[in-house]
């Protein structure tokens, strides 16, 4: 009582600081502290890049604000401190995560203000993460944090699998591609010494130099030494001239795809040279040059090859771990992956590369992100769970608002008028009547284009006034049925209200404004009125049900949109802190400081962090990953190792951890949502299905076929027999091989062409006859309801067309491509395939439904687009007018306005400048004309009209190539006038939205559709329709499945091997091990191209006692376990390793061919990589995960052979359409094109990953200058197809692809990305689900299982004598076994284990015994709510299959009840025996 005094003020002040009131204050100085931040102006820095005040209002301002702010937040931590205390206490201050926060953020803003102390910027850079402050005083957003804590811990066990796999594959890059990028084609077959006199390639005399150095080198030539040697004479002042013209990495083996092979023009085409690869780096990494900025000033001469933005100005690379790591993180993002791994064929193997590659994008880009989300949306249930009964009443209420939305069921006015117009609103007939309308109006809108007519266009606006009126009286009538309480009260009407009263004041405006000047923006409003058809179609009970998804969705997106917006926020302060005004580079691409006098003339990436809207820009583009691999150059460039630090820290937490909570968030709402479940499909009629379709099966064919003759009978016998379906398996796959190898470029009469013919024709001639065969068992009508045989007909149509010579031009040519559909009846033949294609197929109605929904959200975009963006996209090549005619051309003046000097320059022929109105002023387009400029694209994309605007905004939802449509849209200035850059950034706030709703949002929900549907397909297969608890205890059985026997090591006698036994079972042993596998790691990451010969040789020497030290272990363990040694997976593997590393030592000693040994090295290193792995088994945090990967290959196997022959089909298609195209641009080139089937299918495989799918599309829409529409073979010059073909051959020189290339590339995305792709998630999230730790068992009890069970069974028999099972039991330790043999007699009384099965040798099976103890578990936990699977359920019947169930003879408690007989018979005998005339004798 000594303190009471005092308790009123702490009283007082925890009210205060519990207050809404003082919280609401403390946050809206959060947010007005946070805007400050982002309002300082970078055009105003110092020498440091650090904002200054001198010159600045704005700077002052916010300085001086800073201040205010601190002191701010000083006292809100004083009087929570005083009021909860500060450590002590369970509600002190210190004692929230939020308020340790709050309190650092608090101290470090101190520091900068504390007199004597210096301005650190690092200190100061805290400020920043003030905005994260606002999200303890967020309950909504707090949870979602909530969310990511909760599965920090998988969170990390997964990214510790995707460090593990990055880790992995850069020290692969390290020791086999380091330095391979640095090989060029080089003009001089030897390095050339520089002149005394000629030191720049500014100076005049340099192209003299570099003629007289290409034509006479010997007269140049550096040392006497060759190219290929050791250059063991130190850097030299010499260079070796690179053909500019050739952008490509060459190899200087025979392995690599570009050798240089071939002569050059050189100097205009006057002088014809051999190029040879070679590199500024001899073979050991030795420098072969001298590292001056001479001759190229603005970069080092040894980066001269790979200075340049197609090499990514030599950042991405392998020459060391760290480059290569941030390479390799490059590659599992899936942006810019293509370039690299082009580079790697190129310059070193090509199928051993594209393996890599893909291997890396399964498991990298695919798998281990995609654990992220399983682990999110493991969260998320948990959480869920949690909340589910405290929020039910609150979600009751969201249901009922959300149902509100969608179903217009207002309370009528009760006059007989309301009444009688309520039934005719109400009514079928008015809401068809209404829906036509809509439609009509959705035509309407669509009908706007650029350069419409003004007939035309006045039909429109009269349209559009009918269209108005029509809606305005349906409002009219809404509101006498409904009242306008209830109208305007109800959100769905309430939308149709205010769309209706923006169109009457757009009417109204127009009248005003009859010049259109102020209406765009209302007109553009009325797009929305395209969203009354989701009301109109609420009869279509799936639309309705994906809607109310939908919203579902949004309400529980709107707190992850404040985290993301929070997010970026912060991301873009930083950005601004680290990279502002430093992004200027000169024309080489070389950094421009800013103290250089040519900083203000430097050239600026367009995405760039000098203001705080383009830093929200540029991060928001790294988010969605287009080009934010660019943006990481331009920075990294400009700055440091800093930046690499920062982009691969935004897209781990942007992307990897944030949109995977945004994309877990929607997988939740479609989990049984009745978007899917209307079309579950019930288990027991799977499974009766599959009873008649088995029983039609078996029964015979004759029987099935009676009504036939004999003839036809013995057909349909034929037809049905699995060696006919063997054949004609065989038949399609040799067609399927003669298809790849068929090719429009070959001779069409050389041998391979005409064997080719050859075989079509047999091929054909088998399915016709196959045709008839089956036409003749099945009859046309029982033919015909088979998909697959319409197809084999058209197949075999295009056949018979094709043997008959029948002429068709390009129908023909279709014709003949229903070949390429010969290879998806391998579907019907392979019941993995055809699972993934049910699982696509049932999918189908749910993605229709999201494609529709998606596609009317697309078309609001694009209708408002195309109002304000038509005609926008153009601009006047100015390249050969001077600085005034440019800015005349820009803002162009009115006839009356023009000087003498510029009507001079409207020379054109045809251009009617005399016909010009005097004041009226023209466009940017007439202007260009009459100059005799060219009027052009800036993109090639367009919102000329309602197809292009539609079609490009498909293109953008793949987030490929949208920033350059947005800066296209930024620099804009309106129809047919000249752009000027960011005169109105006010568009980005269009993409950015669009992206927001249309890819992070929309078109996201295919993968809930397909993931929800693929968890049907699943359930329609025996896991459907059970309680919570059926399915914690199926999982716990699947667990159980995992269960393998392991041999019981046993202490050799001998006592060498007894010691290797003790010394391998000590517990330090394999600790060791993994501190030996991680030391060999890092040596090897230690590596980097170019090191010392110290170096390296003690990196060799290193890595050659790990060896050793390997090969001892193997052998001390296999002294330990003998034979024993190779029963176990890992220690299996250990060998190979081993043995591998030993083999290419070996060889490498003996093996004198350089390309050999270029192969064995690359062999040995991937061994050497391989000992990575064996930190699975080490690495407790990596088992999980691991055991994800392991569980989902099988699948994504499945998934990999129906997506490769969809590549294969597609590649075939493209060969045949697009083969004779001629290169044009880095779009299609060498590698990326359609000439074999290896490239289309090598292309096709970038593209599947989005990457630059519309750019290779437009590339081929580009008209070609001199080109031939029908290229024709020349068997005196074939055609150049490979290098080798150089000199005498002829350059392909096709014309650009019709419009054929958007039905084959938009195909092609939707089936892949949007399908298949997709598939990988709801693969990964069920295996995730299924290597998981249940709730019931964890993987510590299977193993103390395992090991007990191994003292029993030494042989790993699966089985062991029931008569052991009650010691077994006593072992064991709970919470299977019971761990000691006073509490088994009680238990043993127990069903679970007295159904325990016992074979006629009186033995139990492994599986049989631990899958009733974790039953006997389960039904303890689960109590009342435990339920048994039935007999037909996968899990029990691959439990009883395993188990060996049919060898059952008895129970356990059969066995003891037989067992307890014959002792007792056995007594009652020895009695009688000893005690002849006893009673118990006798009895």
């Amino acid at each position: 009582m000594t303190n009471s005094p005092q308790l009123p003020l702490y009283i007082n002040l925890r009210r205060i600081v519990t207050s809404s009131f003082f919280k609401n204050a403390t946050l809206v100085a959060i947010i007005l502290n946070s805007i400050s931040i982002a309002c300082v102006d970078y055009r105003f820095v110092d020498e440091n890049y650090e904002p200054r005040t001198d010159g600045s209002l704005r700077n002052t301002t916010i300085q001086k604000a800073e201040l205010v702010f601190t002191i701010i937040f000083v006292i809100e931590c004083l009087l929570k401190s005083i009021a909860f205390g500060f450590v002590r206490g369970k509600e002190a201050y210190l004692r929230s995560g939020w308020n340790v926060l709050d309190f650092i953020i608090v101290m470090a803003s101190v520091v900068n203000f504390v007199p004597g102390l210096p301005n650190f910027s690092v200190v100061r850079g805290f400020r920043v993460l003030r905005p994260l402050r606002s999200i303890s005083r967020l309950p909504n957003l707090r949870m979602i944090i909530n969310v990511l804590v909760s599965s920090l811990g998988e969170l990390a066990n997964a990214m510790v699998l995707l460090l593990f796999i990055l880790i992995c594959f850069s020290l692969f890059g390290v020791l086999s591609w380091g330095g391979l990028f640095h090989h060029r084609c080089r003009m001089t077959p030897f390095p050339v010494r520089m002149p005394l006199n000629c030191r720049s390639i500014a100076d005049e005399c340099w192209d003299d130099f570099i003629f007289d150095a290409v034509t006479n080198p010997d007269a140049h030539r550096c040392l006497p030494v060759s190219n290929d040697m050791v250059w063991g004479f130190g850097p030299q002042d010499c260079i070796w001239p690179i053909d500019e013209s050739d952008l490509r990495v060459c190899s200087d083996t025979e392995r690599g795809l570009h050798r240089c092979f071939g002569t050059k023009s050189f100097m205009g085409g006057e002088v014809k040279i051999t190029t040879t690869c070679g590199s500024n780096y001899d073979t050991f990494g030795n420098p072969r040059f001298v590292d001056s900025l001479e001759p190229y000033n603005s970069f080092p001469r040894m980066q001269d090859a790979t200075f340049n933005s197609a090499m990514d100005y030599g950042l991405t690379n392998f020459n060391n771990f760290p480059s290569a790591f941030v390479t390799v993180f490059q590659i599992v993002t899936l942006e810019g992956w293509s370039a690299i791994m082009e580079r790697v064929i190129d310059a070193w193997w090509m199928t051993p590369t594209i393996i890599a590659f893909t291997l890396l994008i399964i498991l990298g880009g695919q798998i281990a992100i995609n654990i992220l989300v399983a682990v999110i949306v493991g969260a998320l249930e948990r959480i869920e769970s949690e909340m589910r009964e405290d929020a039910s009443c609150t979600q009751r209420k969201q249901n009922d608002v959300m149902t509100n939305a969608y179903a217009d069921q207002l309370r009528p006015e009760f006059s007989v008028v309301a009444m009688t117009i309520h039934d005719l609103v109400l009514s079928k007939a008015y809401k068809n009547v209404i829906l036509c309308v809509v439609i009509c109006n959705t035509i309407i809108l669509s009908a706007d284009h650029y350069g419409i007519s003004p007939a035309f266009q006045l039909g429109l606006d009269t349209a559009n006034f009918v269209m108005t009126v029509i809606f305005f009286l349906d409002m009219v009538l809404h509101c006498m049925a409904f009242g306008l309480k209830s109208y305007w009260s109800n959100a769905s009407t309430c939308f149709d209200g205010v769309i209706v009263l923006v169109s009457v004041a757009e009417l109204v405006t127009v009248r005003v404004d009859p010049s259109g000047t102020s209406k765009s923006s209302i007109s553009a409003i009325r797009s929305l009125r395209l969203l009354r058809l989701f009301k109109m179609i609420k009869q279509w009970t799936s639309i309705h049900h994906l809607l109310a998804t939908i919203v579902r969705a949004a309400s529980e997106v709107q707190n992850f949109a404040i985290l993301l917006i929070v997010f970026i926020f912060i991301y873009a302060l930083i950005g601004m802190q680290l990279f502002a005004n430093r992004l200027h580079f000169d024309e080489y691409g070389a950094h421009v400081a800013i103290t250089d006098t040519n900083y203000e003339n430097s050239l600026v990436p367009r995405s760039n962090f000098d203001d705080f809207g383009l830093a929200l820009s540029t991060v928001f583009q790294v988010l969605t990953g287009e080009n934010w691999n660019e943006v990481l150059y331009y920075c990294w460039r400009a700055t440091s190792w800093i930046a690499p630090v920062y982009f691969i820290s935004l897209i781990v937490q942007g992307v990897f951890c944030c949109l995977s909570l945004f994309l877990a968030i929607l997988i939740r709402q479609f989990d049984g949502s009745d978007l899917v479940s209307s079309n579950r499909v019930s288990p027991e009629n799977v499974c009766t299905d599959g009873k008649k379709e088995f029983e039609s099966k078996v029964k015979p064919v004759a029987s099935r076929w009676k009504r036939f003759t004999s003839t036809q009978t013995i057909v349909a016998n034929l037809v049905e027999s699995r060696r006919f379906d063997n054949a004609l398996t065989c038949v399609i796959v040799i067609s399927s091989i003669t298809l790849a190898l068929d090719n429009p470029l070959q001779n069409p009469t050389s041998t391979m062409t005409r064997m080719l013919q050859t075989l079509n024709m047999t091929f054909a001639l088998v399915f016709i006859v196959e045709f008839c065969m089956k036409l003749l068992a099945h009859g046309i009508v029982g033919y015909c309801q088979e998909m697959w045989n319409i197809v084999d007909f058209a197949a075999v149509v295009a056949s018979i067309m094709d043997m008959l010579n029948v002429s068709g031009g390009s129908a023909l040519r279709l014709m003949r491509l229903f070949r390429v559909l010969r290879p998806l009846r391998m579907i019907n033949r392979r019941p993995e395939l055809k699972l993934v294609v049910e699982a696509l197929l049932m999918s189908l109605p749910s993605v229709g439904n999201v494609a529709f929904v998606c596609a009317v959200f697309i078309l609001c975009f694009a209708i408002f687009g195309v109002t304000f963006l038509k005609g926008a996209f153009y601009e006047c090549l100015t390249s050969d007018l001077t600085l005034e005619q440019v800015n005349f051309i820009t803002h162009p003046k009115s006839y009356a306005e023009m000087s003498n000097e510029e009507l001079s320059w409207l020379i054109a022929p045809g251009c009617g400048v005399n016909s010009w109105n005097v004041n009226s002023i023209p466009s940017s387009k007439e202007l260009c004309k009459c100059m005799n400029a060219e009027w052009q694209q800036t993109v090639p994309h367009n919102f000329d009209n309602i197809w292009s605007a539609f079609a490009l905004l498909f293109e953008i939802s793949t987030t490929e190539g949208y920033v350059d449509v947005m800066n296209a849209a930024i620099d804009q200035r309106g129809i047919d006038m000249q752009p000027v850059q960011g005169s109105n950034r006010v568009w980005a706030v269009f993409f950015i939205s669009f992206i927001l709703v249309g890819s992070f949002f929309l078109f996201e929900l295919f993968v809930g559709a397909i993931v929800e549907n693929f968890s049907r397909l699943r359930e329609s297969r025996g896991y459907g329709l059970m309680t919570e608890a059926q399915r914690k205890w199926a999982a716990t059985q699947a667990f159980v499945l995992k269960i393998r026997p392991e041999r019981l090591l046993r202490r050799p006698e001998q006592m060498i091997r007894g010691r290797c036994y003790d010394l391998v079972m000590s517990g330090w042993f394999e600790s060791f091990i993994a501190v030996i596998i991680v030391a060999n790691s890092i040596s090897f990451a230690t590596l980097s191209f170019g090191d010392s010969e110290i170096i390296s040789a003690m990196v060799e020497n290193l890595n050659l006692l790990f060896s050793l030290i390997f090969a001892v272990e193997m052998f001390i363990k296999i002294a330990a376990f003998g034979h024993l040694y190779f029963r176990f997976g890992w220690n299996r593997f250990d060998c190979s390793i081993v043995c591998g590393i030993a083999t290419g030592f070996l060889l490498g000693l003996f093996v004198e061919d350089p390309n050999l040994a270029a192969s064995i090295s690359s062999v040995v290193s991937l061994m050497r990589i391989g000992r990575l792995v064996r930190l699975v088994r080490h690495v407790k945090q990596l088992r999980a995960p691991f055991n994800t990967i392991i569980a989902v290959i099988p699948s994504i196997l499945n998934i990999g052979a129906l997506l490769l022959l969809l590549l294969f089909i597609y590649a075939s298609v493209g060969v045949e359409l697009y083969s004779m195209i001629a290169f044009h641009g880095r779009g299609l080139n060498e590698q990326r094109n359609f000439r074999s089937i290896g490239n289309a299918m090598q292309s096709l495989l970038t593209f599947s990953t989005g990457e630059s799918w519309n750019g290779v599309l437009y590339t081929m829409l580009e008209e070609r200058e001199n080109c031939d529409s029908n290229p024709v073979y020349n068997e005196a010059s074939p055609w150049c197809i490979d290098e080798k073909d150089y000199p005498n051959c002829t350059e392909i020189n096709g014309c650009e692809a019709g419009y054929s290339v958007f039905v084959y590339f938009y195909s092609f995305t939707l089936i892949v990305s949007y399908l298949i792709l997709n598939l990988i998630v709801g693969v990964v999230l069920e295996g995730f689900e299924n290597s998981t730790e249940g709730d019931i068992l964890q993987r510590s009890d299977l193993d103390h299982f395992v090991k007990t069970w191994a003292e029993y069974d030494p042989e790993a028999s699966c089985y062991m004598k029931a008569a052991d099972l009650q010691s077994f039991f006593a072992r064991l330790e709970p919470p299977l076994g019971f761990g000691s043999a006073s509490k088994v007699t009680n238990y043993m009384k127990d069903d679970c284990l007295s159904d325990i099965g016992v074979t006629e040798n009186m033995q139990v099976h492994i599986l049989n015994v631990a899958s009733l103890l974790a039953k006997r578990i389960a039904k303890e936990k689960q109590g009342q709510d435990f339920g048994e699977l039935s007999d037909s359920h996968p899990v029990k019947m691959e439990l009883n299959r395993l188990s060996s169930m049919e060898d059952v003879t008895s129970t356990l408690s059969e066995f003891y009840f037989t067992q307890a007989g014959i002792i007792l018979r056995a007594a009652r005998r020895f009695r009688k025996k000893v005690h002849p005339s006893s009673p118990e004798a006798m009895a």
